[in-house]
């Protein structure tokens, strides 16, 4: 018998009373997009609701980007710029789309708002969970 207490590590979110494991849903590269083009997709799960954790967008010029999806039946956006070529980054420990969840049986996307210029390539990732 050990003196020493048991540790449990739980690599699990919790937030909200949500005990969740977000997961990386990674985009294919896409070589220049038209404009609105889903350079990222994924489906709710029916009867579940889909919490966006973050997401990373990869451009080699400056373009606009939505991160769009359903939420009570109305559609939801999130608008953000690259302003030149690069990437962003974004995790947070709090779903970015808190007490707006994504509807089951909808989709989280990120779409460009601009077209991609001839040669250029986008690849996007969303960090995602559902309860």
């Amino acid at each position: 018998m050990s003196i020493y207490p048991s540790i449990i590590i739980n690599p699990n979110l919790i937030r909200y009373g949500r005990d969740v494991v977000p997961t990386w849903v990674i985009g294919s590269e896409v070589t220049a997009p038209s404009a609105n083009t889903s350079l990222v997709s994924k489906t709710v799960s029916s009867g579940k609701s889909g919490y966006i954790y973050g997401f990373v967008v990869t451009a080699g010029e400056a373009n606009d980007f939505r991160l769009n999806w359903v939420s009570g039946g109305s559609s939801k956006t999130i608008r953000f710029t690259l302003a030149s070529k690069g990437t962003i980054v974004v995790i947070s420990p709090t779903a970015l789309n808190e007490g707006l969840p994504a509807d089951g049986g909808t989709s989280v996307t990120i779409t460009n708002i601009n077209a991609g210029s001839s040669e250029v390539v986008y690849q996007v990732a969303l960090l995602y969970a559902e309860v």
